[in-house]
């Protein structure tokens, strides 16, 4: 069972995404900021977060660990899509529970190969 990690500073929101990937089969660490997000990290398939964690800088510092580590990321953000951003989706709140479950798929099923 792949294992995700979920950053949202939210927290019914972070519930919500919890319980969709956890009843899609996925396995769900979560973090409500970018500090406890990286150690969690080792070890996920894929992050799921959000760019603001509190702030920019935060969810920046967390793309960038995220990278090292070699684990997908997708940013569900209620910013604008970045393209200079190294992620590997960028997806726009509101976001429809099957968009995002299509895109974790995909992303986790593209991490075999890495």
């Amino acid at each position: 069972m792949p294992r995700i990690l979920v950053v949202e500073d939210e927290t019914e929101q972070l519930a919500i995404r919890r319980q969709l990937l956890e009843h899609a089969g996925y396995e769900v660490l979560v973090a409500q900021t970018a500090a406890a997000a990286l150690s969690l990290l080792p070890g996920c398939r894929a992050v799921l977060m959000d760019l603001r964690i509190p702030t920019l800088a935060d969810g920046v510092k967390l793309i960038e660990a995220a990278i090292k580590s070699s684990t997908r990321i997708i940013v569900l953000s209620g910013a604008e899509p970045d393209a200079s951003l190294p992620v590997d989706e960028f997806l726009t709140k509101p976001c429809s529970s099957k968009k995002l479950l299509e895109t974790v798929n995909r992303c986790c099923a593209s991490a075999l190969g890495r």
